[in-house]
């Protein structure tokens, strides 16, 4: 080892221990980075997208209601009652409908799963009315999970409601839920 000198020592400890971050958990600075410029799906998972009540004896009387709408022939004063309180879903919005008819929208940005059934989706939020796509300060993160076929929505602009616990009661039907007509934000046909 003659000849070596500390820094050097000290160079060779850093090269032979930057392999060993990942091996213990711990991601290198660079891999996240790298991972979040990568390509993150601005659209959520099929398995989320459609009408979700809350999960109480009141959110099912209204999935009933909504099950029973037939689309554009039913006045939309019907539909606004069979919808307060669900949470509309689709690949590109959140519609939290309130007792008006319009409610908190969350136009969804960046959506990064955190395992097989939690989301963390970053969105643009308008409050009674889609946002406006050049503002930037209206923003909302929430976190979307899904088990036993019941969904769980935590974001901090609906602090403090009763219920934050989902059913799933019916797809989407475009002809009621205007919100979602336009090219991005319509439900996929599947």
């Amino acid at each position: 080892m003659k000849g070596w000198k500390p820094a050097c020592l000290l160079l060779a400890l850093v090269a032979a221990t930057t392999g060993c971050r990942a091996s213990t958990g711990e991601p290198n600075t660079n891999q996240v980075a790298a991972r979040k410029d990568s390509t993150v799906p601005a659209r959520l998972p099929d398995a989320l997208t459609g009408v979700w009540h809350p999960d109480d004896t009141e959110g099912a009387a209204s999935c009933r209601r909504y099950r029973t709408l037939s689309g554009a022939k039913e006045g939309h004063d019907e539909a606004v009652m069979a919808l307060v309180g669900s949470l509309v879903v689709t690949p590109h919005l959140i519609h939290v409908f309130a007792e008006y008819g319009e409610g908190d929208f969350h136009v969804v940005e960046r959506v990064d799963p955190e395992d097989g059934s939690t989301w963390r989706v970053d969105a643009r939020l308008g409050i009674d009315a889609l946002p406006d796509e050049r503002a930037s300060e209206d923003r909302a993160v929430s976190r979307l999970s899904l088990r036993d076929g019941k969904l769980r929505w935590e974001s901090p602009a609906r602090a403090g409601n009763a219920s934050s616990t989902y059913f799933r009661c019916d797809s989407v039907k475009p002809d009621i839920h205007p919100a979602t007509t336009d090219e991005k934000t319509t439900e996929d046909k599947s």
